[in-house]
């Protein structure tokens, strides 16, 4: 049985295949058109007081460092804990990421040791510093929730709010309020997040998906542009920025 199956086999190959085939195709040269990249898909960018940028990769599972002069890159925290979906900068200058697919988020201040702040949050998403220091973060996909993460990784993450719609992309903005897209209802967010209060729905996104927030004064870059006028409302407009992006695609 085993050798009518074997015959069985050589002559289906003979037929599909014509002759030659198979040597033909060792007289190919693969020729490289574009080199690869050093990242396996970026998805957040940080710029620390020293103006170094961080990308961060979900798919790679690593936090890089860019040369923005050499258009070089090399991995500042490898895999598992380098995995970073969003990153942001304290005052002090600690930079912290977000573990999209492990549920951890993570800090650094310059060179030291890597401190877990926060575990057991699938899909751990944007953060962002308050300027006294305090982080915040959301969960998006895999979760809908926002949490303040204790900067010292003691207390267990405190939810503020929950069901928002996919709160991402956020930073703070002067008047000391959250703003940012709502991925599931394509429409601005503005949170206080001492009363745990969300006023969305003023202006709706066209693409809520890529959205981010550039306040006046902050490198936060993005394709959203949020100018909070005496502290009390803002204006939405889209716009392109591809600094950012031209950093990396050189």
């Amino acid at each position: 049985m085993t050798s009518r199956l074997a015959l069985y086999a050589a002559v289906a190959v003979t037929v599909v295949l014509p002759p030659g085939v198979g040597a033909s195709a060792q007289t190919y040269e693969v020729t490289p058109l574009v080199p690869g990249s050093a990242f396996h898909g970026v998805h957040g960018l940080g710029i620390d007081k020293a103006g170094r940028l961080f990308a961060g990769s979900v798919a790679g599972a690593a936090l890089y460092e860019v040369d923005r002069n050499n258009g070089t890159a090399k991995i500042a925290i490898p895999s598992p804990e380098g995995m970073a979906d969003d990153i942001a900068f304290a005052p002090d200058g600690t930079m912290a990421w977000t573990g999209f697919l492990t549920g951890d988020l993570y800090s650094r201040k310059g060179d030291g040791p890597i401190k877990k702040l926060a575990s057991g949050l699938p899909g751990i998403n944007s953060l962002a510093y308050r300027k006294d220091g305090r982080l915040y973060a959301t969960q998006v996909f895999l979760g809908d929730a926002l949490y303040e993460i204790d900067v010292e990784g003691v207390k267990p993450p405190r939810m503020i709010m929950e069901k928002m719609g996919g709160l991402n992309g956020f930073e703070f903005g002067p008047d000391d309020k959250l703003y940012g897209p709502l991925w599931f209802k394509g429409q601005v967010a503005k949170v206080d997040v001492d009363k745990g209060r969300a006023d969305g729905g003023r202006r709706r996104l066209q693409d809520s998906r890529r959205g981010q927030f550039r306040f006046q004064g902050q490198s936060v870059g993005g394709r959203y542009r949020a100018r909070p006028i005496g502290a009390s409302r803002s204006e939405n407009r889209r716009q392109e920025d591809g600094r950012a992006t031209q950093a990396l695609a050189r």
